[in-house]
């Protein structure tokens, strides 16, 4: 990493001092613009601007934010730096507008191993062009050692080329569109075609090279001899599904472009919004083996019932294997928004620490055509909504991605503005890059802090539990049981008033991952988890006086 600029050398800066440095390198407002509640909860400052295309982007355990550009190159920004690290992924193809570089996510074990995997539409060949590759991403913003974790079988003759990646539990999460083919005259089948990658959620694994990209032991076509296929050839006639040995990496069908998803590290489920066709935008929690319903159903639409032009031959019962048309969470109606469009972009959970209790139970979307970003409620079980919830949270100028970060911040990449903002709280100070950290399988469990419970550490890896701030309001969550490996008990704030949330469930004898040190989130009173250390802190503000000169680029 490059040495930190000579202010960063000395002790921390406080008081006055630390508030003027502040307020002399704050960025300004990008145009993401917050509304409602958000505005007044929430700040947004602007990461980088002037990008070429940025499709995604990805914040890493060490303060640096990875963004890419829908040409091609990789652009690293890192604190104190005045430009990014630029790399390019060669032979990229983006003649469609909807390829290029898609999708981008860091290994769980970043720290220790450099891995990002990268989606993309990355050669000439329409019947394999799209290839999810892992690379190692060195301290100089450069790519190398790229080794294919799916480089067969993801078409794209067209558009409709998903792009979704997420990590869960040691898998791989690809979601992957179903080529462009729309269901007008002739019909689109290949969403539930289940030879055929396209128009399906894969998972594949990430354990070691040797199974790198294999299907998961367990995903739903594993056991099945011959389902309901299609001849590539035929996809689109009225008699489009025949008898074929299964696509094994597919985890769940019936999608006509799930362009971004999140697997939620306590539950495992999986939020995938999916881009409609005629009039439906909608947003689904996927679980292993189910069709969501394309072509037979957009969103809440049942085409063969009620729209002659756009009746498939077929039903999802009628399938082999046979599953019932899944509806999703949420839809809404394209006809009758301002711009008669839709593209909607599934975000997450906003469940990081340090953010006010009442935003840690809100799943935020988007719309790249209409420029809005709105929040739902969660439901206690984290697997559906409350009705009526729906709120505005953000205009944005096509938004394509939106993640949290290992620094308690929420980053939105806006294609149409070509920038990246950063979206914090009020009330919480600039937390330190890995400050917090994922919760999930194998990990720590979750920080506690300015009254928020810290989030379970997964019983099912052996998680250990998190520890809250000196001064929170309540504690971190608890581990996993002893069988798993994780410690049970919770440590909170001295002022704790309440429990963190428990796992859920026994894990795995074997307890893979045993450590049983949390970490804390920098509040107000308490003090940083040493852990950390100068080096993180020096580095988060090298982050905020970097930026004013990283939006150059």
């Amino acid at each position: 990493m490059p040495a930190p600029r000579p202010l960063l050398q000395q002790p921390i800066v406080r008081g006055a001092l630390g508030a003027l440095l502040l307020s002399l390198y704050a960025t300004p407002a990008s145009a993401l613009t917050l509304a409602g509640e958000a505005a007044q909860d929430l700040k947004a400052t602007e990461l980088a601007a002037n990008l070429g295309g940025p499709t995604d982007a990805v914040e890493l355990p060490d303060g640096r934010v990875v963004v890419l550009e829908k040409g091609g190159n990789v652009k690293t920004f890192t604190p104190g730096m005045d430009d990014p690290a630029v790399d390019k992924v060669t032979v990229v193809t983006d003649n469609q507008n909807e390829q290029g570089l898609l999708g981008i996510v860091a290994d769980p074990d970043f720290a220790t191993n450099h891995y990002i995997y990268i989606y993309g539409s990355v050669v000439q060949d329409a019947a394999n062009r799209h290839q999810v590759r892992r690379y190692t991403l060195g301290d100089d913003g450069k790519l190398s050692a790229m080794k294919p974790v799916i480089d067969m079988g993801l078409m794209g003759p067209a558009n409709h080329n998903g792009g979704g990646l997420s990590i869960y539990d040691g898998y791989l999460f690809v979601g992957v569109g179903d080529t462009g083919k729309n269901n007008a005259t002739p019909h689109n089948h290949i969403g539930s075609c289940l030879n055929l990658a396209n128009g399906k959620i894969l998972r594949v694994k990430l354990a070691d090279d040797t199974s790198l990209g294999q299907p998961a032991d367990d995903n739903p076509l594993m056991a099945v001899d011959m389902v309901s296929g299609c001849d590539t050839s035929s996809s689109n006639d009225d008699n489009p599904f025949v008898m074929r040995p299964p696509e094994k990496r597919v985890y769940a069908w019936g999608f006509r472009n799930p362009f971004r998803l999140w697997a939620d590290p306590v539950t495992g489920k999986l939020w995938v919004g999916d881009v409609g066709e005629a009039s439906r935008e909608e947003i689904s929690v996927v679980e292993k083996g189910k069709h969501y319903g394309y072509p037979f159903e957009e969103g809440t639409k049942k085409y063969s019932n009620t729209d002659q032009e756009f009746q498939p031959v077929g039903t999802c019962m009628g399938m082999t294997p046979a599953s019932p048309c899944v509806a999703p969470i949420t839809d809404y109606d394209t006809k009758a928004a301002p711009t008669g469009k839709g593209s909607v972009m599934a975000g997450r959970i906003l469940d990081g620490c340090g953010w006010p209790d009442k935003w840690r139970s809100r799943f935020i979307f988007g719309d790249h055509e209409q420029g809005k970003i709105w929040s739902i409620d969660v439901n206690a079980t984290r697997d559906g909504m409350v009705a009526g919830s729906q709120k505005d949270f953000a205009t944005a100028n096509g938004v394509t991605a939106m993640h949290f970060g290992t620094d308690n911040a929420l980053y939105v990449v806006e294609y149409s503005a070509g920038k990246v903002t950063r979206v914090t709280a009020n009330a919480a100070p600039e937390a330190t890059p890995g400050s917090c950290p994922a919760v999930g399988p194998g990990r720590p469990g979750g920080v506690g802090g300015m009254g928020n419970g810290g989030s379970a550490g997964s019983a099912s890896g052996g998680a250990a539990a998190g520890s809250g701030a000196a001064a929170g309001a309540s504690t971190g969550g608890a581990g996993g049981t002893p069988s798993a490996g994780g410690s049970v008990s919770a440590t909170g704030g001295s002022s704790g008033a309440s429990n963190g949330v428990a796992g859920s469930a026994a894990g795995s004898s074997a307890g893979p991952n045993t450590d049983d040190s949390g970490c804390g989130c920098r509040m107000a009173g308490g003090r940083a988890p040493a852990a950390l250390g100068l080096a993180a802190l020096t580095a988060a503000l090298g982050l905020v006086l970097g930026r004013r000169r990283a939006r150059r680029s």
